[in-house]
Parts: structure tokens; C-alpha cells; sequence
């Protein structure tokens, strides 16, 4: 689809985001997954892309964005539903660049992601540069990181929460958010990795033991042996959560005649 993410680490997800019209590409046909991302276009991509939130506070107008600036309703929104927040003086910045702390706490934050476990801990364990995380956003990292939507490429232990996300990344983050399974174990901070022999179509994650797994097009859940508990017998699955998971049968199956 794109010209420049043949040999792209995150391809899969970049044509996921794309498919779903969640991230588009430029007239000349690249994507340019390492460029920057500001947080207009941030605010865009949320607006687009994740479940639409309850406003959580009254609306503001800033300085900055007048109402006929191309992304003045996404950044109302994300606002509002706590996604981003502006700075002093009514300042909202939509061209500045966002690093990657900034656009985790922001999911983190609207998505309303928590801990169950210290934060400061989970950094420790998780991220060798933990000690470059601003305190504002130990426990959106934490939160993040406990659920598994941080993709750390290429070293899973540095989270480099300063430099600038890019397109490709933001990608990933997305799949991430919406489980669509794109990214693999080894860029997941937070995930055990167990060795199981390449066997089926697609897979994802475990979560509460057990991990969607999909074979001759149909998903069931494997335990962390490669074994199915659950056959591949379903068009769609979900992950477990607390004992329970959501599940859509193959309508198209033949019936007994």
C-alpha cells in the first residue's frame, strides 16, 4: 500500500491503522513512519481511531486553535474527554511535537487506564531509562504498561519517553489499544514470553492464562503450552477478562441437513 514500509519493524500495524482509515498516508504514496507526530494530529488520530469517551470537563477555548483550524473539533474532544490537556494561558500548542510520555499518559489518562500494582516498582522492573519518566506520568506508564499497550522496538527495556513519537509508532500503540494483535511479544513491555512451536495463522497475547489463537480461520485459546483449551471454532475473539470473554460464532457455518 506504501512505498517506504516494505522493511518497516512496524508494517503490520502501520496497514492495520491504515485499513481501518485510522492513519492515512501522503499524495505520493509514503507514509513516512519515522516522521514526528504534533499534537493536533495526535488529538486527529484519537478522534478517529479509539471509542469515542464522556466528556469529563466543560470545553475551553484556546488561544491558539481558532475555530476554523482543521483539527479545532478533535482537540475539543480529546480535551474534553481528558485525552490531552492544554498549558497556561489557554495555550493547547497544536504544533508542537509530542514525545512519547506525553501521547501514553494521554491514553492512559482517557481511556482511564489503572494500576493495580505500585508504579514505581513496575517502572523499575520494565524500563532501564525508568529514571527519565517525569513524575507526572509514573502512574499513566504504570497503567500502561499493566496493560500492555506500550511497544518498545528495538530494545524492550527502553521505554525513551523524551524522543518524539512517530507515525509507526503511534501505529503500534493504536493496535495496541484496540487488540488487534500487530505487535510482537518481544516489543510489549510487561509480557512473559514462552516458547511455543510456530503453528497457527495469527495470535496474541496472554491474558489470565489463556491467548487467542487462530487456525485454518477460526480462533479459539491456547494455554501457555501451545495446547487449545478452547478449539478454533469462532470468527471472533476476545481476551479474557475476569473469568469471561466475548466471542462471536461463524455464522456462515453449513447446517446438517
Amino acid at each position: 500500500m506504501f512505498s517506504d514500509i516494505q522493511n518497516h519493524w512496524a508494517k503490520t500495524s502501520i496497514l492495520a491503522a491504515a485499513q481501518r482509515n485510522i492513519l492515512k498516508g501522503y499524495p505520493d504514496g509514503t507514509f513516512r513512519p519515522a516522521a514526528p507526530v504534533t499534537r493536533a494530529e495526535f488529538a486527529a488520530i484519537i478522534s478517529i481511531g479509539l471509542p469515542k469517551q464522556p466528556s469529563s470537563r466543560p470545553e475551553i477555548s484556546f488561544i491558539d486553535v481558532p475555530a476554523n483550524h482543521w483539527a479545532a473539533k478533535a482537540i475539543a474532544e480529546a480535551y474534553q474527554a481528558n485525552y490531552l490537556s492544554g498549558y497556561p494561558n489557554r495555550m493547547f500548542k497544536p504544533n508542537e511535537l509530542i514525545p512519547r510520555v506525553q501521547a501514553l499518559t494521554a491514553l492512559a489518562s482517557g481511556l482511564n487506564y489503572g494500576v493495580t500494582a505500585d508504579p514505581i516498582n513496575t517502572l523499575k522492573k520494565y524500563y532501564d531509562d525508568f529514571g527519565q519518566i517525569p513524575s507526572y506520568a509514573t502512574r499513566a506508564i504504570a497503567a500502561a504498561t499493566e496493560k500492555r499497550i506500550i511497544v518498545n522496538y528495538p530494545e524492550i527495556k527502553r521505554l525513551q519517553p523524551n524522543q518524539n513519537i512517530t507515525r509507526g509508532e503511534i501505529a503500534t500503540f493504536i493496535c495496541r489499544v484496540l487488540e488487534i494483535p500487530t505487535v510482537p511479544s518481544k516489543y510489549i513491555p510487561g509480557t512473559e514470553l514462552f516458547v511455543i512451536p510456530p503453528q497457527f495463522d495469527a495470535a496474541d497475547n496472554f491474558v489470565e492464562g489463556l491467548a487467542r489463537a487462530q487456525k485454518s480461520n477460526q480462533w479459539g485459546y491456547i494455554d501457555k503450552t501451545g495446547k487449545f483449551v478452547i478449539p478454533p471454532q469462532f470468527e471472533e475473539v476476545h481476551p479474557f477478562s475476569e473469568g469471561l470473554a466475548l466471542v462471536r460464532e461463524n455464522l456462515n457455518k453449513s447446517s446438517p441437513t
